[in-house]
């Protein structure tokens, strides 16, 4: 795996120690990958160049010899605390749906180092004994507590009459990573740092599959889409960036919350920080209100002079977003 990509996509790609082939198992030779018996694609929502980041290249000559030949690995983003819903298509290598049959979709794959958790209404399958309920998709642990059973779960569900089956969960993260500048460009994580290890990551590797736990060899005959579900915060947005204040007086400044769809959040909890010049903040969070809105008032004594910078971020976000006030006389 190229480094420039490895170390970004850890959460992919301690994510791609997926199987435990990379790191957690024994080298061994690489073996080219061939043409799978099944092939299972995502059909819901359907994913472009426009909308997820396409990794598939990422796989050549490395990890991808422990899937089928037809591996088509895409990142894609979804609300951190928000429902989802995946429809995949399963057929033999001929194009034929497999109908009225029993399939799976594999959350927080084995060696991922995923730290999502779900709740799912569907039946499940986990050899761990770690998890509250049935419903509970809990987090994998990367192979280093295999008495948990590794972690990951298989959400089980039957294809209809055209080969589909469709997968529901509910994240339950309470925060998640920095809200992408593009739904098809990567996020920006800690160089050297697993996703696993880092604040700036939020990923589950997600994989359909015809058994609820495979084996490497049966892995490798499946052409599937590999998708790594990234979850990420609402995106905070200053309404006014910059501004002149009298110093003396008081001044309320707002933030606004919204999600991937571009519609508002409420009920978010957002921290906020002050650095330079003006007096101590009144207040250290607010819950976004109806209309996603955070505000916060600022004040300096009269005679201040100088840039006060009033930064605000969801809670537990490694980032936020910042307003600038220029105290005058």
């Amino acid at each position: 795996m190229k480094k420039t990509t490895r170390r970004t996509l850890i959460g992919a790609t301690t994510a791609i120690a997926l199987l435990g082939a990379i790191a957690i198992q024994p080298a061994h030779a690489y073996t080219a990958p061939v043409v799978g018996t099944s092939i299972m694609r995502l059909t819901a929502p359907l994913l472009g160049d426009t909308n997820s980041v396409n990794m598939t290249f990422d796989a050549k000559g490395d990890w991808d010899q422990y899937y089928g030949k037809g591996l088509n690995a895409r990142i894609m983003y979804a609300d951190v605390k928000g429902d989802v819903s995946l429809t995949f298509k399963y057929t033999n290598a001929a194009g034929v749906p497999y109908t009225n049959r029993t399939v799976y979709m594999i959350v927080n794959k084995k060696f991922s180092c995923s730290k999502t958790t779900f709740s799912t209404t569907q039946a499940t399958n986990y050899p761990g004994s770690n998890r509250p309920n049935t419903s509970a998709i809990v987090r994998d642990w990367c192979g280093d507590q295999p008495q948990l059973g590794a972690g990951e779960t298989a959400i089980i569900s039957t294809t209809d009459s055209f080969g589909k089956a469709t997968f529901t969960m509910k994240n339950y993260n309470l925060t998640g990573e920095m809200f992408p500048t593009a739904l098809n460009k990567m996020n920006k994580y800690s160089k050297g740092i697993p996703c696993g290890d880092d604040t700036m990551c939020l990923q589950t590797t997600i994989a359909p599959s015809l058994y609820a736990h495979p084996t490497e060899a049966q892995e490798r005959g499946e052409d599937k889409d590999l998708i790594f579900l990234a979850f990420v915060n609402p995106k905070v947005t200053a309404t006014t960036k910059s501004l002149k204040v009298k110093a003396g007086t008081t001044k309320t400044i707002t933030f606004k919350l919204t999600n991937l769809a571009k519609k508002v959040v409420s009920g978010t909890t957002v921290t906020f920080e002050s650095f330079g010049e003006g007096n101590d903040l009144e207040e250290w969070s607010e819950v976004s209100n109806a209309q996603g809105m955070v505000s916060i008032k600022v004040s300096a004594p009269k005679g201040t002079l100088g840039l006060q910078v009033v930064r605000a971020k969801v809670y537990g976000a490694p980032m936020g977003t910042d307003t600038k006030i220029y105290w005058t006389k």
